[in-house]
């Protein structure tokens, strides 16, 4: 939801200086997807929920109390709204890496993704990056969610000694809290025995 917010307020800005009154143009999420709405809401108008606006290259006029939305599709598009499209970021990349169980020790197959992350990074000037841990469900929850943090940490040890910069990495780790493959308690699952990261 982020681009459409950044966007929508842009083009909000540009309207008001032209005198036209503000609107609000939505985008797609930053993964391709269309999922999501936003409610305008303005308590002149007595309606505490708002007005939705949902759909992608959506434009709407944000004046009286009943915004109407005009579906415009990507061909629809002002020439100042494309290159305003055009400045915006790379949506984020994402990278998963699995691991040997109740270990930090990457699983085979995934330390090619070391590699591709440093090649992928290194082209994307200004990115960070963001690293979240997980595990299966065998253990305590407790003991996994220290142990997820510490497959956080690895990887950006790893990386660091690749030559990334510490202060654009954060770290998380999550446990099993957050199953890529929802199984029962004390179910051992490669899947979910991961770190997932994300370049933005």
């Amino acid at each position: 939801m982020m681009r459409r917010a950044a966007f929508g307020a842009a083009l909000a800005a540009s309207a008001l200086s032209a005198c036209a009154g503000p609107s609000l143009l939505l985008l797609d999420n930053e993964d391709g997807s269309s999922e999501g709405a936003l409610a305008v809401i303005d308590e002149g108008c007595g309606n505490p929920d708002g007005s939705t606006i949902a759909g992608s290259f959506t434009r709407t006029k944000l004046t009286g109390c009943a915004p109407r939305p005009k579906g415009v599709g990507a061909d629809g598009l002002k020439p100042d709204e494309r290159a305003l499209i055009n400045d915006l970021p790379p949506p984020p990349a994402r990278f998963i890496m699995y691991f040997v169980p109740d270990t930090t020790d990457l699983a085979p197959g995934s330390e090619g993704m070391i590699e591709a992350l440093d090649r992928h990074f290194k082209a994307r000037p200004g990115a960070e990056i963001e690293i979240i841990g997980y595990t299966d469900t065998v253990g305590k929850a407790d003991y996994n969610l220290v142990l997820s943090q510490k497959r956080a940490e690895e990887i950006k040890g790893r990386l660091v000694q690749l030559g990334f910069p510490t202060g654009v990495i954060t770290t998380t780790g999550r446990g099993e809290t957050e199953l890529r493959f929802p199984t029962p308690d004390e179910t051992e699952n490669g899947g979910n025995r991961r770190v997932e990261i994300i370049v933005r």
